[in-house]
């Protein structure tokens, strides 16, 4: 149990990125939305070509936003484990006027590139590159914004300071605190939820300085598979754990993830002086709901709602676990899109004004 909670978080970041099987089943408790339309798009980004979906209402949206999934290599649904949060985004919100652009991550689907050597700054360049396509077909003088989960919340962030063209963001589940702490409280909420106690703190902290470090890669490689082989003891000898301990180093020395650990988003919300939305489940086990607190304190003009019962997914969920999102109905629950879209249709009715 102690290694499994260990790498726990490590575990989280590298599902985000896998293939699932298909299950459209839309918003909890809402039918689809009707009276929108979906068409692919590609766009050139820092020589690489993106592929992605614009769905968009029949007339002329009230605003756009680009989708900025979380960490993990992710298709433009942001699907994980037959949940298509983004998709369902994009559904409900064209139904209620909104255009909406979401896109495969580097190295996904329809897009070219490597989403391991990816960088939140590269993002943060995709996304701008996203925006200015908006900017050549949809009517003038339609605002856009950028919605992002979990570290896409971070790029959505950092685009708000970057480019002048995003007028507002909204961010699910955005980490506020440095990124070797929200690894550190994940696997510390998960173990001493399950078990009551946490006994691989030393041993996790330790591999995260190893992953901040300036240490080149030929050298953290093998220096972090000497660690692991030590918290895993003579069961480091099997082949099965073996080739699990080298799935993990090839995730740690990645460049994505190295520049996840280091990146301190504090700053960087302290400057946002566009309109922000920002949501947190209570029951976030891979984002805890105190990052949402942060995001208050460091910036007292977002907006800030807790939803009750609901996951990192923001599916209304039982304990919160990991475990459970394969058995959950629905991609994201109506709370949270009626949540996003009735502010969305505030800050469009009032006209959005100009950066603070």
């Amino acid at each position: 149990m102690k290694i499994r909670i260990l790498l726990a978080a490590v575990a989280v970041v590298a599902a985000a990125g896998a293939g699932w099987a298909r299950n459209a089943r839309g918003a909890q408790g809402e039918a689809r939305n009707e009276g929108f339309r979906a068409e692919e798009v590609t766009v050139r980004s820092g020589g690489v070509t993106l592929g992605g979906t614009l769905t968009r209402p029949a007339g002329t949206p009230k605003a756009a936003l680009v989708l900025a999934s979380g960490s993990g290599a992710q298709d433009r649904d942001e699907e994980v484990l037959g949940h298509r949060p983004f998709k369902a985004i994009a559904e409900y919100l064209a139904g209620k006027g909104y255009a909406v652009l979401r896109m495969d991550d580097r190295g996904v689907g329809e897009s070219g590139g490597d989403a391991s050597a990816m960088t939140i700054n590269d993002y943060v360049s995709d996304i701008s590159s996203v925006i200015g396509m908006l900017d050549s077909i949809l009517p003038a003088g339609v605002p856009k914004g950028v919605l992002g989960h979990s570290e896409g919340g971070n790029a959505a962030v950092k685009t708000s300071l970057a480019d002048s063209r995003c007028r507002f963001i909204v961010t699910l589940a955005a980490p506020a605190w440095p990124g070797d702490s929200v690894i550190m409280s994940q696997a510390r909420a998960m173990a001493t939820a399950m078990t009551g106690k946490w006994d691989g703190e030393a041993d996790q902290r330790r591999i995260l300085e190893l992953v901040k470090s300036p240490l080149p890669t030929f050298t953290l490689a093998p220096t972090l598979y000497s660690e692991l082989g030590r918290v895993f003891g003579s069961a480091a000898e099997m082949p099965q754990v073996k080739k699990q301990i080298q799935q993990q180093v090839d995730v740690l020395v990645s460049p994505a993830y190295r520049a996840l650990v280091r990146y301190n988003p504090a700053e960087d919300m302290r400057k946002v002086a566009v309109p922000w939305l920002a949501l947190n489940g209570d029951k976030d086990f891979q984002v805890l709901p105190e990052n949402l607190s942060a995001i208050a304190e460091l910036n007292p003009h977002a907006r800030t709602r807790l939803l009750p019962g609901h996951n990192h997914l923001f599916l209304e969920c039982h304990s919160g676990f990991p475990t459970e999102y394969s058995s959950l109905p629905g991609d994201i629950s109506l709370e949270t899109l009626e949540a996003i879209a009735s502010w969305l249709d505030e800050l469009t009715a009032g006209g959005i004004s100009a950066p603070r």
